[in-house]
């Protein structure tokens, strides 16, 4: 019959919470107002991002070195650990000793014992008795989960752990597009740097343009200043240049643990735009983004945690029992014969605690309560961010194309205004004016390209796309 016992209250182990439905208490549309011609989420965004091994590298070094990975990871281990802990109190406490005792007692009154002569003859009389006594045991100790509250304990704690494994998630596709995201700012600025390269070129040729013409008496000897100011302005925008690619070239040795001396290597510009990522439905972001799968996980916990405290009001029952051997003389501990046991039960309901059990259910309410909310803004939170990359995607795209329309209009109108100037029908004034907004327009251009990657890598994480490959 005990064993029967044992059987039927072990195999009673905690199961995975399963996720509560209709708790997000908001009318999804069918499909994002702000739309792509896709249809499903892509995985490994990163190759559709860019073919660049250098960036694969580099993330590879953050999710094994980065400090945050590492943080989220212990955060997953305390939660395992904690989850473990709750499900050994489901077993029986099992603890063994040996313990051995020596006593002399006396036997004052009794009219037997030795007696002898002298002043002292009065102590002889009184007798006494040694004894040793031996003994070991092995001491068993069992709550039998009847109700399931220590269930419902170790299933809360089971979440936990099922939330802190999408937190981990969470901060290694964060620091993959923080990774992908600087990377596209170090390829900018080996861009900007070639432009300002370039800019201060154009501007020296345009300054000895200048320069030669007032020579010949048919220049401006203000407009040779101001041509040699452009060039001084080209020069201090080259070394500013120079810094933001240091600065952004440690952002990254930060991100990999490394000490940030300015020293990686990247070689080219910023790579195409791919084709749009596929957004899905709205519906669907709940069971792919971490953060909210994170959230609905506390906020299931918070729901065992109740059932855990409401168990609490029913009565327990324990079980204790002993056996062993216990003897006088060492040698006999392991002689059967000398075996001693006992067994004994217990059903017994705490009647006042001081409003203690009462007061911990209407904690866990209250965190229910919080994180029902939390799991609310979480949601809500991730449909603005999508619905705002999207839009972003829309708009840097247009504002990018009409950015390249005005820079081939300025090129052409630099190149005109040289050949006007140099002919001697154009005028100094529109020369640099035209130089000087060519240039620009090519910067923005490179910023807006930039610009548009981070926006594409932004979206790809508020869909919940995976950075790795499905088998």
């Amino acid at each position: 019959m005990t064993a029967l016992v044992v059987v039927f209250f072990t195999g009673c182990a905690a199961k995975v919470p399963s996720a509560k439905k209709d708790i997000l208490g908001v009318d999804l549309p069918a499909a994002y107002r702000s739309r792509l011609d896709t249809k499903t989420v892509e995985t490994d965004w990163i190759e559709q991002l860019s073919k660049d091994q250098v960036l694969k590298g580099l993330i590879d070094e953050v999710k094994a070195n980065n400090w945050d990975i590492k943080k989220a990871a212990t955060r997953v281990e305390t939660a395992a650990a904690n989850a473990k802990i709750a499900g050994s109190k489901r077993f029986p406490l099992l603890s063994t000793g040996v313990e051995g005792r020596r006593a002399q007692q006396a036997f004052i009154g009794f009219p037997f014992g030795e007696q002898s002569g002298g002043e002292d003859a009065g102590d002889s009389m009184i007798a006494k008795a040694l004894s040793n006594n031996f003994g070991a045991s092995l001491n068993v100790s069992w709550e039998i989960d009847l109700w399931g509250r220590i269930r419902a304990g170790q299933e809360a704690d089971i979440a936990e752990v099922q939330a802190a494994v999408e937190d981990l998630r969470g901060v290694a596709s964060s620091l993959a597009a923080q990774t992908a995201k600087i990377w596209f700012a170090l390829l900018e600025a080996n861009e900007q740097i070639a432009l300002s390269e370039k800019g201060l070129a154009s501007f020296s040729e345009t300054h000895r343009t200048l320069r030669d013409s007032f020579e010949s008496g048919s220049g401006s000897a203000s407009q040779v200043r101001v041509a040699s100011a452009d060039v001084q302005a080209a020069k201090a925008l080259l070394e500013q240049r120079r810094a933001q690619k240091r600065a952004v070239q440690r952002q990254i040795e930060l991100l990999l643990g490394r000490y940030p001396a300015a020293g990686i290597k990247s070689v080219g510009g910023l790579p195409d735009m791919p084709s749009p990522p596929p957004p899905g439905v709205p519906s669907g972001l709940l069971r792919r983004r971490s953060d909210i799968i994170a959230a609905e996980r506390r906020l299931t916990a918070t729901h065992r945690r109740i059932k855990e405290a409401k168990l609490a009001l029913f009565p327990q029952i324990k079980l204790t029992g002993s056996g062993g051997t216990a003897s006088s003389a060492l040698r006999e501990l392991t002689d059967s014969s000398f075996g001693v046991w006992s067994i004994a039960g217990r059903f017994g309901q705490q009647i006042f605690r001081a409003g203690e059990i009462l007061g911990n259910l209407k904690l866990r309410k209250v965190a229910e309560s919080e994180a029902y909310i939390d799991y609310q803004r979480a949601v809500l939170k991730a449909f603005e961010e999508v619905e705002t990359r999207l839009d972003n995607d829309v708009v840097l795209r247009k504002r990018e194309e009409a950015l390249r329309v005005a820079e081939e209009d300025l090129i052409a109108a630099f190149a005109r205004s040289l050949e006007e100037y140099r002919r001697g029908v154009g005028n100094s004034t529109s020369l640099l004016l035209t130089q000087r907004q060519m240039l620009s327009v090519r910067s923005q251009v490179l910023t807006l390209r930039r610009m548009r990657l981070y926006n594409r890598v932004n979206l790809h994480l508020a869909l919940g796309g995976s950075i790795e490959k499905k088998p």
